[in-house]
């Protein structure tokens, strides 16, 4: 079965976050063909294209696209609402610099704007030879290009007019484009796999005199702009430039066809989207999840800022013990940051072992939430440190009490949520009771792939308004 990390996301806005800008990568968003409508049905490809990776790619990870106008994050990527009832199904998207947002296309010319993308036009109220199918964002965040199905060009904002082929007589429609990383020129590419070039983006190939077994639905170009991928309704990978073969799903059975794909940062990977949002990776693209269970059509993926990873992956011996007011654990070894953070505090003497390691997050979709790792842990950061999925905040020693992790209560110098919000009590200690934000943490993990806590009781306390949720791993 492909692997199901589903994730439910509420939508919150979130803090300024701690990271570099994205302006050179704006143009390697996959701009999928028009997919089915949101009725079509989800399902799972039968086997896995690769082993998840574990490669953290400076916090990147990706939102796909869905025909409603929404996106669904995954890693720490945005995750916003979509139109009910839209008045013409949505085909693409491209994500802001920063990787806080997302301008999305739909097949009338519409430009819905997630998050701090702005708004600069649409072709919305405008009669088109052909339908939108692709739009892909300048490097400045300052603009964006759309692209027709007859290979028609709008700009809005600081995108300019490099050209089109909207007058030509094409063998297929286009179906996408890409943006070159100096914003200074673009690519199309059609069903057939041709390629055509404007402004500063380089021909390296095209599949346009091949015979392909399923058509071309996307591309995405390399971070140098030295190259390209397209990739095909099944999955077939093509590479040209300095484009590397990292592998695809062309000789697998799925379920969906294949609508789109993005590039890693690095140019050594890349991720691939079905139309019920299953996710494919290859290279050094991480996995941190896909929408197959959320029953959409997807007709794209962004790469987007921000990935939280499994902070207890090192640990040796990690056994899961009881959801409290976090989640118990035995085991020992390095504990990492979930993701991007700053760090609030390192002890507590309130606390058995005398540790009480917090930091905050500042990017994904528990934003402004603060993370706590206690009781047995050996801290190996200090306060005011900046940290991030890579980095180690604790090494857990293996003896009694051994490691509580879970939402702390701000600003970060003891308490735990769930004790705040009186969701903890000696009594619950006594018999063990989970915690409402003790089951959610312990959710989180699970997504991320550690174990589960032992949830021995009915759980306490109920979350907030626009807590994060999770799914747990298929």
């Amino acid at each position: 079965m492909r692997r199901g990390v589903a994730q439910r996301i509420a939508c919150r806005a979130l803090p300024a976050a701690l990271a570099a800008v994205l302006s050179a990568l704006c143009g390697v968003v996959a701009l999928g063909a028009l997919a089915p409508l949101e009725g079509a049905t989800a399902g799972a490809s039968t086997k896995t294209a690769t082993a998840p990776s574990t490669n953290v790619l400076d916090g990147h990870s990706y939102s796909l696209v869905t025909t409603r106008g929404g996106l669904i994050g995954f890693g720490a990527a945005i995750s916003a609402s979509g139109q009910t009832n839209p008045a013409s199904p949505f085909v693409g998207g491209a994500p802001t610099p920063d990787g806080k947002g997302a301008w999305l296309a739909a097949a009338d010319g519409a430009v819905e704007t997630l998050g701090d993308a702005a708004p600069f036009g649409s072709m919305a109220g405008h009669a088109l030879a052909r339908p939108i199918v692709g739009i892909a964002a300048t490097p400045t965040g300052g603009g964006y290009w759309l692209v027709a199905g007859d290979g028609g060009v709008f700009t809005f904002g600081d995108a300019r007019f490099f050209g089109s082929t909207g007058a030509m007589h094409l063998n297929a429609p286009v179906v996408g484009m890409a943006a070159t990383p100096t914003g200074g020129g673009y690519w199309l590419v059609a069903a057939d796999g041709g390629v055509f070039t404007f402004g500063d983006a380089r021909f390296f190939g095209s599949t346009g005199a091949m015979h392909l077994n399923a058509p071309v639905v996307g591309m995405a170009a390399t971070p140098t702009g030295g190259g390209y991928w397209l990739v095909a309704k099944d999955g077939g990978i093509f590479t040209f430039g300095d484009a590397r073969f990292f592998g695809s799903t062309g000789a697998e059975h799925l379920v969906q066809p294949i609508v789109g794909m993005a590039a890693t940062p690095t140019g050594g990977g890349y991720w691939l989207t079905a139309a019920d949002g299953g996710v494919f990776t290859f290279g050094d693209a991480p996995f941190f999840g896909s929408a197959a269970r959320f029953g959409r059509t997807v007709v794209g993926i962004a790469m987007e800022l921000g990935g939280y990873q499994d902070p207890l992956r090192a640990v040796s011996g990690l056994t899961p013990e009881r959801v409290d007011q976090g989640v118990d654990y035995a085991g020992s070894g390095p504990i990492y940051a979930v993701g991007d953070g700053v760090v609030l505090n390192t002890t507590n003497a309130g606390w058995p072992g005398g540790a009480f390691i917090t930091y905050q997050l500042v990017d994904g979709p528990a934003a402004g939430d603060i993370v706590y790792v206690a009781e047995n842990v050996v801290p190996r950061v200090t306060i005011g440190q900046e940290v991030n999925s890579d980095t180690v905040v604790g090494t857990l020693v293996d003896a009694y009490p051994n490691l509580e992790t879970g939402w702390a209560d701000p600003p970060g110098g003891g308490e735990s949520m769930a004790r705040a919000m009186g969701q903890w009590s000696t009594t619950a200690d006594v018999q063990s009771l989970p915690t409402a934000f003790g089951e959610n943490f312990s959710q989180l993990l699970t997504m991320l792939g550690a174990p589960p806590g032992l949830t021995m009781g009915p759980v306490q306390g109920t979350l907030p308004p626009g807590w994060p949720t999770w799914l747990p791993r298929a």
